[in-house]
């Protein structure tokens, strides 16, 4: 958005204010215009408090009273500023997952081929518990292909994919929106998922992926196609496993949802595997690399870093193919 855009439009509770000027630039505009009309709204309340006091202490004062209908009169013709609207983000706490074997996922000697075109030939990785696995690659390299394989969702032609001990996984693919039942709201398709816990702790998991009020009453059928990324990642979360294999988790999620995501990841215990285009989330959470070099990437060999992603755009001096802010 930083190198392409030039004017940014944001809808907030059914209003739209312009920004001339990149992404930055419209975060730090919005600020000093929030910061503007809180200070407005405040010299506002006290020139108000201040009339209403001379109202209230000469309104039975006979020679004061043309003075008192003045003020009233112009009181009553005065806009009045509201305070900002505020960007509501509750805070997600991740409940601690039950503790992993060592060894997470043990890949060996993976073959996987689409007709003509070798996507895997002898691959082996593994993953231990702990490690965060940012997978790179250009689009057909197989980064889709090696989640789904490692969660079950496609085989291999040959070689393995052995899941460790103890080991509950959690998958979040664009597939997970279609296993939401249409029919029930969100508040009852949580009460659905999770009938031991009350309302009260489901409402807080709602609110925690910007479902409020009476947000939590909307039918899953009305949803847009965020609205439902952040209902799937809130059931998949709220009782967390302790491997996570998350392919794209932040299409179409807001800002908002987005930094909270990252940011409860953050303390995640457990193991992840992701893929993602997005610079936040893998600067974040990339503690360990994977790139693959197939379709248009050279067709090489994968490549394991063992640093985080961090380090690996210092290696290459920029960012990977793809990445977007």
């Amino acid at each position: 958005m930083n190198r392409i855009v030039s004017k940014i439009a944001e809808i907030d509770s059914g209003e739209i204010v312009a920004y001339t000027g990149n992404y930055d630039f419209y975060e730090r505009e919005r600020t000093i215009r929030e910061n503007n009309q809180q200070a407005a709204f405040a010299r506002q309340q006290a020139m108000l408090a201040k009339e209403q006091r001379f109202i209230e202490r000469f309104k039975t004062h006979a020679a004061k009273a043309a003075q008192v209908q003045s003020r009233i009169k112009a009181l009553d013709k005065i806009d009045k500023i509201e305070l900002p609207k505020t960007r509501r983000v509750v805070k997600f706490e991740f409940r601690v997952p039950p503790r992993s074997g060592d060894q997470v996922a043990v890949i060996e000697d993976l073959h996987k081929r689409y007709g003509p075109r070798v996507i895997y030939q002898g691959f082996s990785l593994t993953i231990r518990r702990g490690e965060r696995w940012a997978v790179m690659g250009r689009n057909g390299a197989g980064k889709t292909t090696l989640l789904k394989m490692i969660a079950g969702a496609a085989q291999p032609d040959s070689g393995s994919v052995r899941l460790g001990a103890s080991l509950n996984m959690g998958y979040f693919a664009q597939q997970s929106l279609d296993v939401l039942n249409g029919d029930l709201t969100i508040i009852e398709q949580l009460q659905q998922d999770f009938p031991q816990d009350g309302m009260g702790s489901l409402r807080t998991l709602a609110g925690a992926f910007q479902f409020s009020g009476d947000d939590v009453d909307k039918k899953i059928r009305a949803l847009s196609g965020g609205e439902k990324s952040r209902l799937a990642m809130a059931r998949m979360l709220y009782n967390p496993p302790n491997f996570l294999v998350l392919d794209e988790p932040t299409n179409h999620l807001d800002l908002a949802t987005k930094e909270m995501l990252v940011e409860a990841l953050k303390t995640f215990e457990g193991t992840m595997i992701f893929v993602s285009h997005d610079r936040m989330f893998l600067r974040g959470l990339g503690s360990r690399v994977l790139e693959l070099g197939g379709e248009s990437g050279t067709e090489r060999d994968p490549v394991v870093y063992p640093g985080s992603y961090i380090e690996y755009v210092q290696r290459l001096g920029h960012e990977a193919p793809g990445i977007y802010s």
